[in-house]
This record gives C-alpha cells, sequence and structure tokens, in this order.
C-alpha cells in the first residue's frame, strides 16, 4: 500500500509540474512571414506571443521562428516553408527543427514574461525599486552562464535578464540594458517588446 501511494504521489507531481503554466510555450523570435491559427481565427505572429497546444504555425519560404516550451525547457527552432503543430511539449511538422534545451531556473523566468499586447496591464502595479543585490547577483550570474552557451543571434539571454530585472524592481538596470541594446537591430523585437514594460513599471 506505501509503494502504491508513492507511485501516486510521482505521478501527481508529474502532472503538476507539467501544467503548471497555462499556455504551453512562448514565440521568442521570428524571422519572415510567419501566421498562427488559434481558436481565434488566424492572425500575424509575433515575438512573446505565448501559445497553447493545437495552434498552428505557418512558415513562408525563407521564415524562422524560434519557441521555448515551457513544461520542459525544450527550444525548437523552425525554419523553411511549411506549417508547425504547438504540442503540449513539443511541436509536430514534416520541418525539422534544431533543439535545444534551457535551463529551469531559464524557462521559469521567460514564462513569466509578459507576452505580446499585455503590456498596459503590467503598468496597473507601480512599485518603488529596492535594491536586492542577492537576487541582483544572481541573475547576471545566470545570464552569463546562459550567455555563453547561446548563439550570437540568439536573443533568449536578454529576454530573461530584462524579465528577471522587471521582477526584482531594478528598473534603473533593466533601463540601461535597453538603452545597450537600442542601436542592435537584431534586438529591436526585445526592445520594443520591454520598453513600454520598463515605462510602465518606473516610478512616478
Amino acid at each position: 500500500m506505501h509503494t502504491l501511494k508513492l507511485i501516486a504521489a510521482a505521478a501527481a507531481a508529474l502532472s503538476i509540474s507539467a501544467n503548471v503554466w497555462a499556455d504551453a510555450g512562448m514565440i521568442t523570435q521570428i524571422n519572415g512571414d510567419v501566421s498562427i491559427s488559434t481558436g481565434g481565427g488566424m492572425q500575424k505572429a509575433v515575438p512573446f506571443l505565448k501559445i497553447a497546444t493545437g495552434d498552428k504555425l505557418t512558415l513562408g519560404s525563407g521564415a524562422r521562428v524560434q519557441m521555448v516550451y515551457f513544461g520542459n525547457g525544450r527550444q525548437e527552432v523552425w525554419s523553411g516553408n511549411g506549417q508547425v503543430e504547438v504540442g503540449s511539449l513539443d511541436s509536430k511538422s514534416t520541418l525539422k527543427p534544431a533543439v535545444s534545451q534551457l535551463p529551469p531556473l531559464v524557462v521559469n523566468q521567460l514564462a513569466k514574461t509578459p507576452a505580446a499586447g499585455q503590456q498596459g496591464k503590467t503598468g496597473m502595479i507601480r512599485v518603488r525599486s529596492l535594491a536586492n543585490p542577492d537576487a541582483s547577483a544572481h541573475l547576471d550570474k545566470q545570464y552569463k552562464e546562459l550567455k555563453a552557451k547561446t548563439a550570437a543571434e540568439d536573443t533568449t539571454p536578454e529576454v530573461f535578464l530584462l524579465s528577471g530585472l522587471l521582477e526584482i524592481k531594478e528598473i534603473a538596470r533593466a533601463k540601461e540594458v535597453l538603452a545597450d541594446l537600442g542601436g542592435k537591430p537584431n534586438y529591436k523585437p526585445v526592445v520594443d517588446h520591454f520598453t513600454p514594460l520598463v515605462a510602465a513599471a518606473s516610478p512616478k
């Protein structure tokens, strides 16, 4: 009986971990023409759009899309002309993805990134920044480790850093990061997404 209880507890834990996020994942980068079909119809896909099981991405010729699954940290990069169906922990397609694995801490932070179109909601809460050296140092350490393992064109480390800085209310530092990224074309979607979030979180 004790063994059965342990098995049941383990199964429950796995179920909880697999469903801890309401969304299956998030699109982190897009190049080219990519559209997405959801329960609400077809629309143009954009970076930082949260994705759900059953969504279908359609990539145009030469398009590229990068996404991360929150349930297991699987990061997929799809290129080419075709359709990709979002699953709960991975995607289905006739195309072949480049796959990598993100650390749980990074995935947890990425999942907290406000989705595309949610900037206004973040501005509802205004909190004065209180310095937290330990949290800031830990975030910097994780960022540097992620940056060292990531391809040069991958903006995931900066998304992780900015999302973390917003969470710990290091608004001045977030502004510095955005200013540094401002002149780099590859980071324009990141800057465009986080600039209003940082502005909304700034003390008034």
